[in-house]
């Protein structure tokens, strides 16, 4: 805990090294939280059906946080017609549907966020 206080007071009174080993520190922790279960797992075979079921992992985790974006506002559910990101997302929704273009997606999801925020506020 001492350690933690002499680093904290370092950075705060401006300590030009002592930010930049913070940094690097952090970007050495990162990497390795990432480096190594890739390094370790790649050797290990998992079964097929939780192969299946990891592959669902990024997309579950994308709609879970797309949702909490879209749909809660203040720690309650914001389905209005004034929540201007719900609406964007409607387009956006079904662009991303019908031509599985991410590029696309995107751009007519801030074209409409903008459009509706100007007409809606």
């Amino acid at each position: 805990m001492e350690a933690m206080r002499a680093i904290v007071s370092q950075v705060t009174s401006g300590n030009a090294l002592g930010i930049t080993a913070v940094i690097l520190g952090l970007a050495a922790g990162t990497f390795l939280l990432r480096i190594v279960p890739m390094a370790v797992l790649t050797r290990v075979a998992f079964p097929g059906w939780l192969e299946r079921w990891l592959r669902l992992v990024p997309g579950a985790v994308l709609a879970a946080s797309l949702a909490q974006a879209l749909l809660v506002r203040d720690g309650r559910l914001a389905l209005e017609l004034t929540n201007v990101s719900l609406l964007a997302a409607v387009p956006a929704f079904v662009v991303a549907w019908r031509t599985r273009s991410v590029v696309l997606t995107m751009l007519v999801g801030m074209a409409a966020y903008a459009l509706l925020q100007n007409v809606i506020g």
